[in-house]
């Protein structure tokens, strides 16, 4: 079956480590010279020290350890570039995964991290992240996590991203910008909830850094395809 069309080129694909608590890596870094605004909110909002989020007591060691091999598999298949047969392979990996993530949920409810340990759940948060086949399955997750963010199980920086990929997914103007197209060679993000004026203020509330300084980010870690394939026929 040929390749019917390529998605808006969504971003971001992973949680970038700058907005959580993983250590900063050598890309980062250099991302952070080349972004100043970015660099001064990161002085000025000192990540917490990164949990011991491993957690091999967790009482479904082996829904954790398939959880984790999951995320991997995610993750290889969003390590190269945005030629169309590798977002194929992207999409094929995200079909592949969401009937397992639905039964999952049915069975356990969202896993917390007594079940599967704080990476189990992080594991689990990015499967649905990237369930966009089913954005109601995505919403009805978003709604059992929002209780969880207080505590700090789900981070403020996952609820952001799964909030925007709900509403973007409805066809409604998200919230906070977090997700992004390519356009002309840029990363632009998909409509904004008005006033878009406000989007830095409710960013701020959430702790996230402006949305200008976000997109310098996410330019110079995840180099957008020069021009966005055009969509092949059926």
């Amino acid at each position: 079956m040929p390749f019917r069309k390529i998605p808006a080129l969504l971003l971001l694909l992973v949680a970038p480590a700058w907005a959580n608590e993983e250590p900063i890596d050598p890309g980062e870094q250099a991302a952070l010279a080349q972004c100043p605004g970015a660099a001064a909110f990161m002085r000025d909002h000192p990540r917490p020290p990164s949990p011991d989020i491993a957690d091999p007591a967790a009482r479904l060691a082996d829904l954790r350890i398939e959880l984790l091999r999951m995320q991997t598999r995610d993750q290889e298949a969003r390590s190269g570039g945005w030629s169309q047969e590798e977002i194929e392979e992207m999409m094929k990996v995200d079909a592949g995964h969401l009937p397992r993530i639905r039964q999952i949920v049915a069975e356990h409810g969202f896993p917390d991290a007594e079940l599967v340990g704080r990476d189990g759940v992080d594991a689990a948060w990015l499967l649905v992240q990237h369930a966009d086949a089913d954005p109601a399955f995505q919403e009805q997750v978003l709604a059992m996590i929002t209780p969880r963010v207080r505590d700090g199980e789900i981070s403020r920086h996952q609820f952001i991203l799964l909030t925007d990929r709900v509403l973007a997914g409805q066809g409604k103007p998200q919230r906070y910008g977090s997700q992004l197209l390519a356009r002309d060679g840029r990363w632009v993000p998909k409509p904004i909830e008005a006033p878009e004026s406000e989007v830095d203020q409710r960013r701020a509330a959430m702790d996230e850094m402006p949305l200008a300084d976000y997109i310098c980010m996410a330019t110079r870690m995840f180099p957008p395809p020069e021009a966005t394939p055009a969509p092949t026929q059926p």
